[in-house]
């Protein structure tokens, strides 16, 4: 009989944690650092409303679902949403090949009343999770070499690649020599001045500032404290004599790189500054153990240009059928609603 342990992810024993790492380590999509257990640590340290559903089976463990509460109200009315929130770029179960549960049973083992997950890949459908509706997202496969990655490139999109090496001599002689840096677990005042930047940036475009939430902000100084090698944060850099035309942030886990926050120089747009800065994190990737790119969700033309394989990420509320699953459910429709007549008056 399936039953489950809810726990924080700090209380997780070694053999708990062996379970998670073998798991991610068997499936490929799982191989993602919000999938790992350094993320959801952190997300614990952020604001202490993150859990771990254990699943045993027989004196198995069978899979770890990973979630958290929006607010101590949330956790009283047991709705939970993916673990990371609004920072999560791929969510959903993490589990062994050929495990398979009804949500509805997935939740009422976690004693949670309704659950809602965005960022979640379609390859989450072999355990049971599927999403109500999609979006495409890119990925760079760099695992057999970024000098092979190149000739690909330069093959299909000839165009393409003339037109990045002419930004890139443009950038040189209108800037200065280009310097590519790349730095695992950077200093705490390079990552929040990114950060701010990122939020001027939404200030600018009239986008939604992520940050806006302390929580968030909470969440990636947590990311820099954590002694986890499974999660790391990664700043690379392209500058141009004195000038910094562009800057990223993402995270490591597995030789995956997620492409997180890019920011970068508008006055030097013309030459394409966050462009020039990916094509350089391609270029070092056999440097620095970079296999894959993921770019999360999004099928922009930036995206497009670089993308060898997509994926579909959807969305989905799971209910647990139960008479607190209902409330969760109509106070979940009452913030959805509340959040599009928001967005309609900006």
């Amino acid at each position: 009989m399936l039953k489950a342990e809810v726990l924080a992810p700090s209380r997780l024993g070694p053999a708990e944690l062996q379970a998670w790492s073998q798991m991610v380590a068997a499936t490929p999509h799982l191989q993602r650092a919000f999938f790992s257990h350094g993320f959801a640590r952190a997300c614990e340290m952020a604001h202490g409303l993150a859990h771990v559903g254990v699943l045993h089976e027989s004196g198995t463990i069978r899979g770890f679902l990973p979630f958290q509460f929006r607010t101590p109200w949330h956790a009283r009315l047991r709705l939970a949403e993916r673990i990371g929130g609004e920072l999560c770029d791929n969510a959903g179960l993490v589990a062994q090949s050929g495990f398979r549960i009804d949500p509805a049973t997935l939740l009422r083992c976690c004693r949670l009343g309704g659950l809602f997950i965005s960022h979640l890949p379609e390859e989450q459908e072999a355990f049971g999770l599927t999403a109500m509706a999609g979006r495409i997202g890119h990925h760079i496969d760099l695992s057999a070499g970024s000098a092979h990655y190149f000739a690909a490139l330069a093959a299909s999109r000839k165009s393409f690649v003339q037109d990045t090496e002419r930004r890139l001599r443009r950038a040189a002689r209108d800037y200065g020599p280009l310097v590519f840096t790349y730095v695992v677990r950077p200093e705490r005042d390079a990552v929040l001045r990114l950060i701010e930047d990122k939020r001027q940036q939404y200030r600018r475009t009239g986008a939604s500032d992520v940050f806006a939430d302390p929580h968030r902000l909470r969440l990636i100084e947590a990311l820099l404290d954590l002694p986890a090698s499974d999660c790391e944060l990664v700043l690379t850099t392209l500058a141009a004599g004195e000038r910094v035309l562009a800057r990223h942030l993402g995270l490591l886990h597995a030789g995956v790189l997620s492409y997180w926050f890019p920011v970068y120089d508008t006055e030097a747009q013309k030459v394409s500054p966050g462009r020039l800065l990916l094509w350089h994190t391609i270029q070092q990737a056999d440097t620095h153990g970079i296999r894959l790119v993921d770019r999360g969700e999004g099928d922009s033309e930036a995206k497009r240009d670089f993308s060898t394989g997509t994926t579909r990420f959807g969305q989905a509320y799971f209910s647990a059928g139960t008479p607190r699953a209902g409330l969760a459910r109509l106070w979940q429709a009452a913030e959805w609603r509340l959040g599009k007549m928001q967005a309609n008056a900006r």
